[in-house]
């Protein structure tokens, strides 16, 4: 049987919301990829998949620059996706573990993105963090004919564009909200939303914090793995459930 690559989806930082499938791929891997951005979030999900792995399994932190020329993260992911070329090549089974779900605004995409096509590859899916939350909280994403959309903040977003989404749907799920915080809470005033969202910071984990307003907030006060959930048709009705 050849070797295979597996994205592994751990979940959002809860321990127990890890699937069955996950823990069963984690158990038969022999090389774990812990993914770095230059932040310490890789720990979260080893330390979910940590208890799962064999014994004498090979360790590799992978880095993930956000160098501003693109040019040059090409060349270091296409040096990455080379790294687990070479341990596929040995025969290995090679696992990248990340928090949430690997085809969401992960990592492990950029390795597909330029792993050569003659690799197996097999991606597990992992709940993530606006899934987790919209259950948390107890306040659907979507009913009925009801639109939702699901964006990420970025370096050189606006205000206006995140007025132009809240516009366009009737749900939406705003991920990284840390990194454009002053312009999205403009952008929820402006639009008359205020008091339509629900805002997560580290969901599932022990320091987790749950606000409905947040335009008190300052940016330095919301950790990189924050979500919003924006109800354009209003949440009031269903904090009933919210312990």
């Amino acid at each position: 049987m050849m070797s295979k690559l597996y994205g592994i989806g751990v979940g959002v930082g809860e321990p127990e919301m890890i699937t069955i499938k996950a823990v069963n791929t984690l158990k038969k891997i022999d090389v774990v990829i812990l993914p770095n951005a230059g932040r310490e979030f890789s720990s979260t999900a080893y330390g979910i998949a940590k208890e799962y792995l064999k014994e004498g399994i090979e360790f590799i932190d992978m880095e993930f620059s956000m160098n501003p020329d693109v040019k040059q993260r090409e060349i270091e992911r296409k040096q990455n996706a080379k790294v687990i070329e070479e341990h596929l090549d040995r025969g290995l089974n090679v696992g990248f573990i990340t928090i949430g779900d690997p085809m969401t605004y992960s990592t492990y995409i950029y390795i597909l993105e330029y792993l050569n096509e003659k690799y197996q590859v097999e991606t597990i899916p992992g709940i993530s963090s606006f899934v987790d939350i919209a259950s948390r909280v107890n306040i659907p994403l979507v009913i009925g004919d009801e639109s939702l959309k699901v964006i990420g903040l970025y370096r050189k977003c606006d205000r206006d564009f995140i007025i132009k989404h809240i516009e366009e749907n009737d749900n939406l799920v705003v991920m990284k909200a840390s990194l454009k915080f002053e312009e999205l809470k403009e952008a929820l005033k402006i639009t008359g939303n205020e008091n339509n969202i629900v805002l997560v910071c580290d969901s599932g984990k022990p320091n987790q914090r749950v606000y409905f307003d947040i335009m008190d907030l300052k940016k330095d006060e919301i950790p990189y793995f924050s979500t919003l959930i924006l109800k354009k048709g209003g949440i009031e009705k269903w904090k009933k459930f919210i312990s």
